[in-house]
This record gives C-alpha cells, structure tokens and sequence, in this order.
C-alpha cells in the first residue's frame, strides 16, 4: 500500500476533526429538576435530625440545592425523635454541608419547643452543632407564645 500525502492529510484531517468535534461539543444539560424531592439526614448515633422535603428540587453544586416549596423538618436528634423546628419557605437554598438554607423570598419559623413564631424576607438558617442563628433581613414579624410574669412592674 502506497501512502500519498494527499491520503496522509485526509487521515489527519478526519482525525482532527474528530478530536474539535469532541472538544466543542457543547457541555452536557444539567439533570431535569427532582419533583416531590425528600432528604432525610440522621445523626451518628441513627436518629433523625433533619427532613428536607420540597416540591421540586436542582442540585446547584456537590452541597447545594435549590428547592421550590420548601419545608424542612428539625427533629430532636435523640429517641424522643420529637419535632423541634419547622421551616417554610417558597424557594430557598440548602446547603447540606454546613447546615445553612438561605432565602431571598418569604420564610416562616416555628420553633415548637420555645414558642415562637417568625416571619420575614432575606433569610438565613443555620444549625451548626445545635446552635441555631437565624438572620431575617426585611419584613420582620415575631410572635412570642410565653406568659410574661410581672412584666410591666
């Protein structure tokens, strides 16, 4: 078999444009939204701790997603397995890494053990080693459920 330069090139060519056509081919879709989406996180010791549940759902990063009809769910951590936390919100973001949901929109708490309710926009929530700090930016509401002994003496 002869090899000509011009059959040569033509292999290269091909060759070539393979490898472009490999290297430009445009990046692959991000994966469809999770519906009904419901992550469930549980302590070293097997009990639960939290139930992230949302009506749809979009990974964002390795720790990052961002849910659509957000509820969260913050159990006690132990065998009471008792519901400590709620968390509502229409669209928010959740890093399961630290522990963090952050928000632009509405979000409403209930802390159950303390009663008290709040409300309010531009929102953060963290829960790192049982210490919770909650950060409401704008439209504050805060309900109190406690009785106020002599307090206006």
């Amino acid at each position: 078999m002869i090899r000509s330069p011009v059959r040569i090139l033509l292999v290269l060519l091909v060759v070539a444009a393979a490898a472009l056509g490999e290297v430009a081919a445009p990046p692959s879709k991000t994966p469809a939204p999770i519906v009904n989406f419901s992550l469930p996180t549980f302590t070293p010791e097997g009990f639960r701790l939290w139930l992230i549940r949302g009506s749809e759902a979009s990974l964002t990063g390795p720790n990052n997603v961002d849910v659509n009809g957000l509820s969260v769910t913050i159990f006690s951590g132990d065998a009471a397995n008792r519901i400590e936390t709620m968390v509502l919100s229409p669209t928010a973001r959740v890093n399961t890494d630290t522990q963090m949901i952050t928000g632009s929109s509405t979000v409403r708490l209930l802390n159950l053990n303390d009663g008290f309710e709040a409300s309010g926009e531009n929102w953060r929530y963290t829960d790192k080693n049982k210490t919770v700090t909650v950060t409401l930016g704008s439209k504050v509401r805060v309900v109190l459920r406690a009785e106020f002994k002599n307090f206006l003496k």
